[in-house]
Formats: C-alpha cells, sequence, structure tokens
C-alpha cells in the first residue's frame, strides 16, 4: 500500500465542530436549487429558515463550499476574470477573493457582523521569503464574523476542497467540502493567516510580520483535537521561545490525540502516544522507514509508549478503514 503524507496545502481535510449539530441547517443549505439565480434570491432563501447568528455564517459556509468551484484556470494563467460577488454567483466559480466577496455580500444581507480579511496565508503559494512586509507578501482573502459578541474566522475557501500540483507544474483543485476552517479561534488561526490590518488578527497582543514567518505552519484540527494548545503556543511566542513542533498532518472528524509536541524526541526517556479515531483500522510507529510497530488496541484507542537508546526517526502512521495508509507525525530521536 502507498503512503502518503497529508501536504499542507491551501485546501485542508476537515474536522466537524462536534459540539454543534448542523444536519438541519447543512440540509437547508444544499436543498437550494443548483440553478444560477441573484444574490437576493438566495439570501431570502435563507432567512426563511430560523436561525442563530453561528447558523446562518453556517449556511453560507455550506453553499459556497458546495456550489462555487476553485477557478484552476484563473489561478494558473493569473487572468482571474470576475470575483465580484456578482460575478461568482453567476459563473460558481473563483479564487479566494471571490470566495471572500460573496460570503461578505450574503452575510451582510442575512444581518451578520461580517468583514472581509486579505493577507498573508501559509498555503499553496506561500513563500514568506521573499518579501517583506505582510501587504506585499498578502496572497489570500478570508472572513470574519462577529458571533454573539466575538470575532471568529470563516475560510470558504479552504473549505471547498484541496489541491495538488500536476506533472505540468499546474495547480489542480478537487471539490472535498470540510468543516476545518468554519467558525475558528483567531488564536488557531494566525498559525496561518496574518491580516494586512494587525486590528483585524482579533489578538492582543498582535503579531508581527517577522513573528508570523517564524511560526510553524498548525492547521486547526492539530488543536480541536487536544495535541495542541493555542494558549500555550502563543505564550512561548510572546516569551521568543522557539517553537520546534513535529512534522503533522491533518487527521478527520472526531479524533482526540496525546503526542509529544516537541520535534526532538530524547532517547531513553518514554515517549507516550495516544490516539482515539472512528475512522481509524490501526496505528504504527514506523523507525527509520524500516521498523513497522503496531500500536496496542484498547476500547478507548491505540497507544504506544517509545522508550529506545538509539537515535533515528520515527513516522506514526495511521491505516484507514479504506485500506490508505497517512503519516500522522514525524519526530527525530536524538
Amino acid at each position: 500500500m502507498k503512503l502518503i503524507p497529508l501536504y499542507l496545502t491551501f485546501f485542508f481535510p476537515f474536522l466537524f465542530n462536534a459540539q454543534v449539530d448542523f444536519t438541519s441547517i447543512d440540509d437547508y443549505a444544499k436543498a437550494y436549487p443548483k440553478k444560477t439565480s441573484t444574490i437576493d434570491e438566495l439570501a431570502n432563501y435563507f432567512l426563511q429558515k430560523e436561525a442563530s447568528e453561528l447558523e446562518k455564517a453556517r449556511m453560507i459556509y455550506v453553499w459556497l463550499a458546495e456550489n462555487i468551484n476553485y477557478d484552476d484556470h484563473g489561478y494558473n494563467s493569473k487572468q482571474f476574470g470576475d470575483n465580484s460577488a456578482e460575478g461568482v454567483m453567476k459563473n460558481k466559480l473563483a479564487v479566494c477573493e471571490g470566495f471572500a466577496n460573496l460570503y461578505l455580500s450574503l452575510g451582510e444581507k442575512l444581518g451578520l457582523k461580517i468583514i472581509k480579511v486579505t493577507g498573508l496565508a501559509k498555503g499553496y503559494d506561500y513563500d514568506g521569503d521573499s518579501y517583506d512586509n505582510v501587504e506585499d507578501a498578502s496572497n489570500h482573502a478570508w472572513n470574519a464574523i462577529n458571533i454573539d459578541g466575538v470575532w471568529k474566522i470563516f475560510d470558504a475557501t479552504w473549505g471547498q476542497g484541496y489541491a495538488f500540483t500536476n506533472s505540468k507544474g499546474k495547480l489542480v483543485s478537487k471539490k472535498e467540502v470540510g468543516n476545518e476552517w468554519f467558525n475558528i479561534d483567531p488564536k488557531i488561526s494566525i498559525f496561518s493567516h496574518l491580516p494586512e490590518e494587525s486590528d483585524k488578527q482579533f489578538l492582543s497582543p498582535t503579531i508581527s510580520f517577522e513573528t508570523f514567518l517564524e511560526m510553524p505552519n498548525i492547521v486547526p484540527s492539530a488543536f480541536s483535537s487536544g495535541w495542541l494548545n493555542a494558549d500555550e503556543l502563543l505564550l512561548k511566542i510572546k516569551e521568543k521561545k522557539v517553537l520546534d513542533i513535529p512534522n503533522h498532518y491533518s487527521l478527520s472528524e472526531n479524533t482526540l490525540i496525546k503526542a509529544p509536541t516537541e520535534r526532538l524526541l530524547k532517547k531513553g526517556k518514554p515517549h507516550a502516544f495516544m490516539i482515539e479515531s472512528i475512522e481509524l483500522d490501526n496505528v504504527f510507529l514506523v523507525v527509520d522507514e524500516e521498523e513497522w510497530i503496531q500500536f496496542n488496541k484498547t476500547s478507548a484507542g491505540w497507544n504506544y509508549t517509545l522508550n529506545t537508546k538509539t537515535p533515528g526517526t520515527i513516522e506514526v502512521v495511521a491505516k484507514m478503514l479504506d485500506g490508505t495508509l497517512l503519516i500522522l507525525f514525524e519526530y527525530e530521536i536524538e
């Protein structure tokens, strides 16, 4: 079987907001006819459904992710076409600017306190070393919505699927709707999204451009799984401490993870791993890309305690229910 790392492009696999049941809201959003219509018609359809602020934001997010396709040709040719809200509604095609514009227009019509945010995102075309400031480096657009008095981050572009580079060096996107970039705490989004305007970070203190470049690129599921704590990491950043977390890749929804948060593991000391997920068939520790050690299976999930005196590299590899093997973590033993 082929071993596939989940590389971080500008789209990501997704973790569901398990604390809220959006089933009826999602079904309602998906039920809207796919034929071309106007923004007002779609907004009026949404307004017929009694919904909270978060549920309104959810209806728009789901509809955009389901119905608007990423404009591969526009991205590859740099001829982006009409990314106004009206143009995206008509053509059902957009790059990030268009997704954010239509989200903004629909959100305003639904009475949401919503803004469009532009800035630097650590995604497909990220190259922070080529620029001296966030304005010149700006490569992405997303939205922020004030939900019950608290600003949260919504990125429908990163919510509609993922992308890869084909044999000709061109971006190719694949529609795979998910939830990881819905209703995200700014303390989490800041690890990959830096607004041009510092007040749009919704953080205190704010993160500088130079600090952002030094920060690791961390996907939301690393936090929602319980593996990392955003407050702890931001405190270390404030104290000028270096964050040397292991290479890590998104896992699916409803996953709990306990694993070392430092990339370098000390030999001769115990290092505990625990993973709970309904979508896994098995979990392995791969030593130096050769030795495969199966985790212990319990009623709570999979666990293993590593204690070795030999330096080397290790990977935590998950076998999904469909047989696919995915690299979850990469560490070095010193």
